[in-house]
């Protein structure tokens, strides 16, 4: 499930400047910033996920929630660029993860306050199905604009405790 804080991890920004050399740089700069808060909502849904037995229902729906609403943000924040042409299928895929990941969230959410733990399981099992497909479509990027890929330059800290 840590696997997820590297898969989710993605955004970027566009330029719909004259040159597309320019278009790119603004695009890779945006993109590279965003990449920061994308990770770190990987993190805090890694987070909730391992640290969920602990915690109850309603609080599980709460923080789920709230991630449900960060993960649409973010797949907002991706609708709105003017991503250089070269780069638009990568943008959309993250755009349909993020809308996934969203959803997946919001069932998680709702399977706690029904305090149904097989519908909480189901919904995770496909929360990290639609990151790893977010994971794939931040490297494919990442990898485009010369960027370190997601998890490739992370800071392992599985610590117990």
């Amino acid at each position: 499930m840590l696997a997820l804080a590297a898969g989710i991890a993605v955004a970027g920004c566009g330029s719909s400047g004259k040159s597309s050399t320019t278009s790119q740089v603004s695009f890779k700069s945006g993109f590279a910033t965003s990449q920061q808060d994308f990770r770190a909502l990987g993190t805090d849904i890694a987070k909730d996920i391992t640290g969920a037995g602990k915690k109850t229902d309603a609080a599980i729906a709460t923080e789920f929630q709230k991630l449900a609403t960060r993960a649409n943000q973010q797949a907002d924040q991706l609708a709105a660029l003017h991503a250089p042409a070269r780069y638009k299928k990568q943008v959309a895929s993250l755009i349909s993860g993020f809308h996934a990941v969203k959803a997946d969230l919001a069932n998680i959410a709702t399977a706690a306050k029904g305090h149904n733990a097989s519908n909480a399981e189901a919904a995770t099992r496909e929360l990290l199905r639609d990151a790893a497909t977010i994971k794939t479509a931040d490297n494919a990027l990442s990898r485009a604009l010369g960027l370190p890929a997601a998890g490739a330059s992370s800071t392992s800290t599985s610590s117990s405790g």
